[in-house]
């Protein structure tokens, strides 16, 4: 049987709304696409916020559970303010710089874009007391943070500042308050454990 030429094939009609569905499943199927990959990229980035502040608290730890009481030139030395703060530890930045004293200052800095960054400038300390302002290592621990605030107590005490001179002891712990990009605020809190520095 031969069909009517009339009625084979699509009509113009079928045609246009075949078009218009291939399009709108294309467009679901991409912004679907574009935003599988725009929460992977933000999980990334999360995970990479993570370990970077893991890493930071993990050198604020180190440095501050070896903090000596200080020097025989200072022998009780430990200045913390709101946004720095000012110590001597047995324990450097570079693991290969074992050995000695060093003094470090660990402050809210800019970065090269003039974003937020939680810092510590190393020196020893001979090379300190010949140079308070003197910097030998600068390290950014801790990138795009908005405020940070330092406290610092003995027991259940808190206190906004802390001078070992005054006080004729370090604290018995910091509490660092940090403010994040995107992020809500965090505290970290790090015991000292006080090493006694011995000369001979």
């Amino acid at each position: 049987m031969r069909r009517d030429p009339e009625q084979s094939g699509f009509t113009l009609l079928e045609l246009i709304i075949a078009i218009a569905l291939t399009g709108l499943l294309s467009l679901t199927a991409y912004s679907s696409l574009q935003l599988s990959l725009k929460t992977v990229s933000r999980g990334q980035a999360a995970a990479e916020r993570l370990q970077e502040l893991r890493v930071g608290e993990t050198i604020l730890n180190r440095s501050l559970t070896s903090a000596i009481r200080g020097t025989l030139a200072d022998p009780l030395y430990f200045i913390g303010e709101r946004q720095q703060m000012r110590f001597f530890t047995l324990v450097p930045l570079e693991a290969h710089s074992l050995g000695g004293v060093w003094h470090w200052r660990v402050f809210l800095g800019e970065d090269e874009e003039h974003r937020g960054v939680l810092a510590v400038e190393q020196v020893r300390n001979v090379n300190w007391y010949r140079d308070p302002e003197g910097v030998e290592i600068r390290q950014i621990i801790l990138k795009g943070v908005e405020e940070v605030r330092f406290t610092y107590g003995t027991g259940e005490d808190e206190f906004a500042t802390w001078d070992g001179k005054k006080v004729k002891n370090l604290p018995d712990w910091v509490k660092v308050h940090l403010t994040l990009k995107n992020q809500p605020a965090q505290v970290l809190e790090i015991p000292i454990h006080v090493a006694e520095f011995k000369t001979r």
